[in-house]
């Protein structure tokens, strides 16, 4: 074999690892901010709170749906345990936005939005007393995904103990919920 092609089959290696290992760089770390309170925390800890307190205020306008329908008593336990976790968690993340010096998003359950139609549950509004309980399942089960998402970009991101904390406890309920719905739906 010639200099020129052992020369040549050295580069085109060294230039295919070069370029495979560009590819498995990680990502820069994203720039921290500290707050008045002294919190540090970063824009995925912000964009955590931020979706989170949409997405759990989308889930209790969804809880909301059940208070004039006929439930039997297990999935109307489920229902007021959802309530009382969404709460606190749109309490908590809210707490955090404004320590934050964060815009705190309108949700559906403000008076504007409530008003303008913001929720899309019209199938499950219009659902009959027979078959509501179904259909709001599998409504609340969707909304259960999209918060398990937002909960693991904040894993995968966030620098903020507290919001940390938070999102593996959204994964480990929406888990349980999910587990306690499928029972429910036998």
């Amino acid at each position: 074999m010639s200099v020129r092609r052992v020369a040549s089959a050295v580069l085109t290696v060294a230039v295919a690892f070069g370029l495979g290992a560009c590819g498995e760089e990680e990502k820069a770390p994203l720039p921290r901010e500290t707050a008045a309170n002294g919190t540090v925390f970063n824009s995925a800890d912000a964009t955590f709170a931020n979706d989170l307190l949409v997405q759990r205020a989308r889930e209790f306008a969804l809880i909301d749906l059940t208070l004039e329908r006929p439930l039997d008593t297990e999935l109307t336990a489920f229902v007021d345990g959802a309530r009382a976790v969404r709460a606190a968690e749109i309490e908590q993340v809210t707490t955090w936005l404004t320590d934050w010096d964060k815009e705190v998003p309108a949700t559906i359950r403000d008076h504007a939005a409530a008003h303008a139609g913001g929720h899309h549950f019209e199938e499950i509004e219009s659902a009959t007393d027979a078959e509501f309980a179904e259909v709001w399942v599998a409504a609340y089960r969707e909304e259960l995904e999209a918060s398990g998402d937002i909960a693991a970009a904040e894993a995968a991101e966030g620098v903020f103990s507290g919001a940390k904390t938070l999102a593996a406890d959204v994964e480990d309920t929406n888990e349980s919920e999910m587990q306690q719905l499928a029972q429910l739906s036998g």
